[in-house]
């Protein structure tokens, strides 16, 4: 419990700096000034230090932060950021979200440099049925199965299609176990028990630890950024087509973000490799980055979203109604985080596997 709770406020108070970070650098270099940076939300409990200006604090809530910029509630003035014309306030908006894009990028490439797992050739042997011919002919747990009756197993799917074919025939296995070759032989059964297979096993595909120069690890990092944002917008579309459960697909707040970042950190410290937490922060990011540019009040999308409709009009609306809004929608986002931390609560939230046979 200790291990999810302080994981949970590390891992989350990155995130929201980094993300606050974003904004402060952009404000401050578009002449907007910064009245405080503070880490953790208030209310204050000490001022550390001021420097050009802007307070630096730290506040009672003891995770993330915030930047509050002179003219946010829609005051204007020298300095203020309504004054700023539509691309700078756009700007600032979007540097928050674009930092955690920028991290999760970041993290993903070291979770490659220092070792993470990748696809393999194989078949991975998850799990052996008591009484099977792979327990007979002694397959283990962990073995990875790279040739059947002579033909090479690129993937589950392709030992599964050459079984199936030769079921009440010997045949011989070629297994990569603990870095060698071992030849096992055994007969698929051609009426085997409901729910197992031929040969008794459960498969899944191979994976391999490997640590990845800086090139490719910062590639893999862009693919893996990029895919994890593609999915996140098909969502709606999978859900609607039935690819995808609901279950699945429901949103987690801040006791399922605890739990798997507990998790996390109890396999990496496991295993003694970074990837699990690394890959989880890095996911985190991106959620962040996406939800944030979500057109919705109170987010930075929202904001976004007025800056937008200020261009098409050619006239700003009302700083009050604005506000009102946001303040609307603020309340809204709270509501549905309490029913999102309830349903975590009751259901709770499953658990990434983070390993698997065959590395």
């Amino acid at each position: 419990m200790l291990i999810t709770i302080a994981s949970f406020f590390i891992v989350l108070s990155i995130l929201v700096l980094v993300h606050e970070f974003g904004h402060f650098i952009v404000a401050r270099r578009s002449g907007i000034v910064v009245e405080e940076f503070g880490l953790g939300y208030p209310p204050r409990l000490i001022t550390l230090f001021k420097r050009d200006g802007v307070l630096y604090t730290l506040n009672a809530i003891p995770f993330g932060g915030f930047v509050r910029m002179r003219g946010e509630d829609g005051l204007e003035g020298p300095g203020s950021f309504i004054s700023q014309p539509k691309r700078v306030r756009a700007a600032v908006l979007v540097a928050g979200p674009a930092m955690n894009l920028v991290l999760a990028m970041v993290l993903f490439t070291a979770s490659f440099m220092l070792g993470n797992p990748m696809p393999m050739p194989g078949a991975a042997v998850a799990a052996v049925a008591p009484g099977s011919p792979a327990e007979t002919a002694g397959i283990q747990v962990g073995d990875v199965i790279v040739r059947a009756a002579g033909e090479p197993v690129e993937t589950p799917g392709d030992l599964v299609a050459i079984v199936s074919e030769r079921q009440g025939e010997t045949i011989q296995l070629e297994i990569r176990r603990e870095g060698e070759i071992v030849t096992l032989s055994l007969t698929p059964r051609v009426n085997p028990p409901e729910g197992e297979g031929p040969i008794g096993v459960a498969i899944q595909p191979a994976m391999e630890l490997r640590r990845l120069p800086l090139g490719q690890a910062l590639f893999f990092g862009l693919k893996s950024t990029g895919r994890f944002i593609w999915r996140t917008l098909s969502l709606p579309v999978m859900l609607l087509r039935g690819l995808i459960p609901a279950e699945a697909a429901r949103p987690i707040g801040p006791v399922g973000i605890a739990q798997l970042t507990g998790g996390a950190v109890e396999v990496s410290v496991a295993i003694g490799m970074a990837f699990p937490i690394l890959q989880l922060t890095a996911i985190l990011s991106a959620a962040l980055a996406v939800t944030n540019l979500l057109p919705l009040p109170a987010l930075d999308g929202g904001r976004l979203l007025f800056v937008l409709v200020e261009a098409v009009r050619g006239q700003r609306l009302d700083p009050e109604k604005e506000g009102l809004v946001h303040l609307i929608g603020m309340a809204v986002l709270l509501t549905l985080m309490v029913l999102v931390t309830y349903q975590d609560l009751i259901r709770g939230v499953p658990q990434i596997d983070w390993g698997g046979p065959g590395w």
